[in-house]
C-alpha cells in the first residue's frame, strides 16, 4: 500500500502532482533516491499523502462520532498504550481510535502509539482523504485509501461495529492496528516499523 511503479517518462514532479505530495516529501519517503532528477522506471517509490495535514493542533476533529463494538482480540482492560501519545491532531485520532480498541476487548498495552503514528506519517502523511490511485491494488478497483492507506475489503474486514466510514480517521486507524495485529503479531512487527527502528527506510505493509 501507497506504492507506485516508476513508468518509462515519469518525473518525480509528476509523480508528486498526481498524488498531491511534494517532490522534497517523495525524497524523504524514499531515502535511495539523492537526485531528484535520477529515476528509474520499474522501480517501486512509497508515497505519502498531503504533506501539510500530519499535524494540525491539539483537538482534531475525527470526522464524526463513532461507538465502539465486541470485536477484537481478549485483552486486559483499563490499560493504558505502550509509550507516550504524539501531540497534534493525528495524535487525538490515535489517542481516539486506542481507546475504541480497548472497549472492543484489545489489549493496548502493547500497542505504542508512535508506530502508529509512524506508518500514518508514512502512508498518507495525515490526510484522511488520501487516496492512491496508480498502484497494483488501484489498478484493481481497490485503492489505497485513508490515514493507514487500507483498501476496502481489508478495511471491511477488520473494522469494528459502528466504525464502517474508511475515510474517517478514527475508524480507518482502528482498522489498520486490527489488520497489523492479525498479520504481522503486533503494530511493532510492521516490517516498515522494524525497518525504522533499525535505522532503515520505512516500506509499505
Amino acid at each position: 500500500m501507497g506504492s507506485y511503479r516508476i513508468q518509462s517518462g515519469d518525473t518525480l514532479s509528476k509523480i508528486a502532482q498526481r498524488n498531491h505530495t511534494s517532490v522534497d516529501a517523495l525524497m524523504k519517503a524514499n531515502p535511495s533516491i539523492k537526485d531528484a532528477n535520477k529515476i528509474f522506471a520499474g522501480k517501486t517509490l512509497n508515497i505519502p499523502g498531503s504533506k501539510d495535514e500530519f499535524v494540525d493542533g491539539p483537538g482534531g476533529k475525527t470526522g464524526g462520532q463513532s461507538t465502539g463494538g465486541t470485536q477484537g482480540t481478549q485483552g486486559t482492560q483499563g490499560t493504558q498504550a505502550a509509550g507516550p501519545v504524539p501531540e497534534g491532531q493525528v495524535g487525538d485520532w490515535i489517542k481516539q481510535a486506542l481507546s475504541e480498541l480497548q472497549k472492543a476487548g484489545v489489549d493496548t498495552s502493547k500497542i505504542n502509539p508512535q508506530d502508529i503514528a509512524t506508518i500514518i506519517q508514512h502512508e498518507s502523511s495525515g490526510n484522511p482523504n488520501a487516496q492512491n490511485n496508480w498502484d497494483s491494488n488501484a489498478a484493481k478497483g481497490t485503492p489505497s485509501i485513508g490515514l493507514m492507506q487500507t483498501i476496502q475489503p481489508t478495511f471491511d474486514s477488520y473494522k469494528l461495529p459502528g466504525h464502517d466510514n474508511i475515510r474517517n480517521p478514527v475508524d480507518n486507524i482502528i482498522a489498520g492496528v486490527r489488520y497489523a495485529i492479525a498479520r504481522y503479531g503486533s503494530v511493532s512487527n510492521v516490517p516498515g516499523i522494524k525497518a525504522v527502528h533499525s535505522g532503515g527506510a520505512y516500506v509499505g505493509y
